[in-house]
């Protein structure tokens, strides 16, 4: 289980679509669950929610991917989690190296892989090859749509019926009206040009059947259903495999024509009205027109003509104050959830991964300091703690060169100042190495370990020592630093110091108690036996007389 929950949490965290369709869910599950709760309020209430839940729906994938973001980590335990050594277990050394007789070992141990799963690839591809069919649809109907309103013939004598009551439900712009031979019952379709079309049939309606008609269609140009109901049919589009969504696109095309049928409730007898909805039905198909507003469509009739004949049902339009209601609960819902981003943290933070692409993009970015370039990644789910194979980390090179900015960027998304990678040291080894003391300082204050050694690359003390950074050993030594420390491959920070000729740094070290007859021994690279080193003889072996004339002043022999 635990090792279910922590791979569940680590593709949340490195694949933004997954954590896109988490809060969809989360959406759809609200807005279905209100549109429960106030199922005793007129049906204009419900539609209202369920279109403000599309609205959401369509506006999470801009804020996931353009807006801020809140890192929530979630500390989560591996299923094979090796112990815990304490600070000088950090870099483990490794099975077959050498251990010098005055000095402590170690080394970089080899991380896990960490990559996406390769079945990532093959969801994406299904997930876009269902919206692009999806959209496909949705174009044919417009051209059908299109087609079928080019091809209405218009109608003068009910148009006046259609403008007089247009002008009693307050509707002021103009709204087409048009016959047309292939269909068999009204429907309305036009969002900037609305359009009602109604069969030929119609002609020998009744009044009250063509008033009814009428106020039910011009009902949905005054709520401006048809384009509540594209925007929701993108949506459904974009999430076509999720179950809820299509629960939700049913419940808002079901009360967009309750809400409708509710405003010919407020002027006409409701049994003639259920009478002519049943006529109407059983000469209309549902697959006809998907996008187009038809008023007698046969899923959901069962269920309108209950509502019509209950006379205890609510009805009536949603007032203002209940919209400003509902659109100001939808803005804050998608503010609270849409910026959340979940960081899976193992409990062992220094396990290595393998850098992808997104990765490499944030290495970039820290290693120049392009703060909005980096925030990007690591909004898109960049995992901050990647390794890449002889650069380092995103931490260590905006540590290397200085970024400070940059460093604060990145451990307040959770990077391992501790984190270090064979070759590149860590964030703090490579302030020091630089010079970059305000960097150093970050970094100690937000706890790095001073004692942290990489072989090869030293401990922090010993880089600011090659580095000649006076300033950063002086602080080095001020956080605890231990000034006889060894690292394999590069003894002590005096030894360094004399072996560079910085004469500063070996006399603030030897002020400060440094042995200056230290010895350590030094294995060859390649074998075949070492060498003792001392901060004399590394001075002579390089040249250097000041260093030299001081040492032995000092009393090295």
């Amino acid at each position: 289980m635990a090792s279910m929950i922590t791979d569940i949490l680590l593709a949340i965290s490195n694949w933004t679509e997954l954590a896109i369709l988490a809060k969809t869910t989360l959406m759809l599950s609200i807005g279905l669950a209100v549109s429960v709760l106030v199922r005793r309020r007129a049906a204009s209430v419900r539609h209202l929610v369920l279109v403000a839940t599309f609205g959401t729906l369509l506006a999470l994938p801009v804020i996931v991917f353009s807006g801020p973001s809140l890192a929530v980590r979630v500390r989560v335990q591996p299923a094979t989690a090796p112990a815990l050594l304490g600070p000088e277990a950090l870099i483990s050394p490794p099975p077959a190296a050498p251990q010098s007789p005055s000095g402590v070992t170690a080394s970089i141990p080899s991380a896990p892989t960490m990559t996406l799963p390769s079945w990532t690839v093959i969801v994406r591809f299904v997930w876009i090859s269902g919206t692009i069919i999806f959209l496909a649809l949705l174009g044919l109907d417009f051209w059908r749509l299109r087609r079928l309103r080019r091809n209405g013939l218009p109608a003068p004598d009910l148009t006046r019926n259609l403008r007089a009551i247009a002008t009693e439900s307050g509707i002021a712009c103009p709204v087409e009206l048009l016959l047309h031979e292939s269909i068999a019952a009204p429907f309305t379709c036009g969002f900037s040009r609305p359009a009602i079309l109604l069969p030929f049939a119609a002609r020998s309606w009744g009044e009250d059947a063509l008033r009814r008609a009428l106020v039910h269609e011009l009902e949905h140009v005054r709520r401006f259903d048809w384009a509540s109901q594209l925007l929701a049919r993108a949506a459904c589009a974009c999430f076509w495999f999720h179950p809820l969504i299509w629960v939700a696109w049913r419940w808002l095309c079901l009360n967009a024509e309750r809400a409708c049928d509710d405003a010919v409730l407020q002027r006409e007898e409701g049994t003639d009205y259920a009478d002519q909805l049943v006529s109407l039905a059983s000469q209309y198909s549902d697959g006809t027109l998907a996008s187009a507003l038809g008023m007698a469509r046969r899923g959901d009739l069962s269920v309108r003509v209950s509502a019509i004949l209950d006379d205890t049902q609510s009805r009536g339009r949603a007032s203002r104050t209940v919209m400003v209601a509902t659109l100001a609960v939808a803005v804050m819902a998608i503010t609270a959830i849409a910026p959340v981003r979940a960081v899976a943290q193992v409990a062992s933070d220094r396990q290595l991964h393998r850098a992808t692409e997104m990765e490499r993009t944030l290495f970039n970015a820290a290693e120049a300091g392009d703060i909005p370039a980096m925030e990007r990644q690591l909004n898109s789910g960049a995992n901050v703690n990647a390794r890449l194979d002889g650069d380092g980390s995103a931490l260590i090179a905006a540590a290397r060169n200085g970024h400070l900015q940059a460093v604060q960027l990145l451990l307040d998304y959770g990077a391992d100042l501790n984190l270090a990678v064979r070759g590149n040291g860590s964030p703090l080894i490579m302030a020091a190495l630089n010079g970059h003391l305000d960097t150093a300082r970050l970094l100690l204050d937000r706890g790095a370990d001073v004692h942290l050694a990489v072989p090869g690359d030293g401990n922090p003390l010993i880089m600011a020592a090659r580095g000649g950074h006076v300033d950063m050993v002086q602080l080095l030594l001020d956080r605890g630093a231990k000034i006889e420390q060894v690292v394999p491959g590069d003894e002590n920070s005096l030894i360094e110091a004399s072996a560079s000729g910085r004469l500063n740094v070996v006399k603030l070290l030897a002020n400060r108690g440094a042995n200056v007859n230290a010895r350590v021994w030094a294995e060859r690279p390649k074998g075949g036996g070492g060498e003792w080193r001392t901060p004399l003889n590394m001075a002579r072996r390089r040249g250097h007389a000041e260093v030299i004339s001081f040492l032995q002043a000092a009393g090295a022999r």
